[in-house]
């Protein structure tokens, strides 16, 4: 179900990404010094694709999450701490998904100890992302414009619908979960919309799912 699997990766805060195909998105006939800057950022941002990817399979947290931009830090620490205190309210679509997982999957007490590192590892130990978005990630055709870099995500060699976007922080390219976790909050409003739910029925059915897919068969 792409929906669920929308929603697991952005909840987790996670792309992995390999630079291929990339292109700095500039117009033709750009001065040459202008394409040269687009060039390095393309290959800073490659080099962040690949550090994203290698964090991961490491199943390295406190890598994973330095990788991160800072709203997405933010987003993500806002997930955490709504499923230790228990309080989603108010929480977009996708970080009710993250601390309602959490829950599920974690005891209050080990939750309460655990790092936000340690969480994230929790999570790539026990496969949350799937069998092949590490593995079999890619990233095409990505775009630099100033201070942003998007691409297009591809897994065994398909497109997915979770964009690939980077920011730069400080002079270093971060993956910027931002978009990818708006896009499932719209994809949850709408479902809800339509089956005339509330999104946190949507929420919750979208999780026993995702559960239910991940169980030993």
């Amino acid at each position: 179900m792409k929906t669920v699997a929308a929603m697991r990766n952005a909840a987790m805060g996670v792309l992995i990404l390999v630079g291929a195909g990339v292109s700095a998105g500039l117009p033709h006939g750009a001065p040459a010094s202008a394409q040269v800057a687009a060039g390095q950022d393309v290959t800073a941002v490659s080099e962040t694709f690949i550090a994203a990817r290698q964090a991961l399979l490491a199943k390295d947290g406190r890598s994973v999450l330095e990788l991160l931009s800072r709203d997405s830090i933010a987003r993500v620490e806002r997930t955490r701490k709504a499923a230790l205190s228990g309080d989603i309210t108010g929480l977009p679509p996708s970080e009710k998904f993250g601390a309602l997982g959490l829950q599920r999957f974690l005891k209050p007490a080990d939750l309460k100890r655990m790092t936000p590192a340690q969480i994230v590892e929790f999570g790539l130990q026990n496969n949350w992302l799937g069998p092949n978005v590490i593995t079999q990630a890619g990233m095409e055709k990505v775009s630099v414009r100033g201070d942003r870099a998007s691409g297009t995500l591809v897994v065994n060699q398909r497109p997915v619908m979770v964009p690939a976007d980077f920011v730069r922080e400080g002079g270093d390219w971060r993956v910027d979960l931002t978009r990818a976790m708006d896009l499932t909050d719209a994809i949850v409003r709408g479902t809800a919309m339509a089956t005339k739910r509330s999104e946190d029925a949507v929420v919750r059915e979208i999780l026993d799912r995702a559960i239910q897919n991940q169980a030993p068969r």
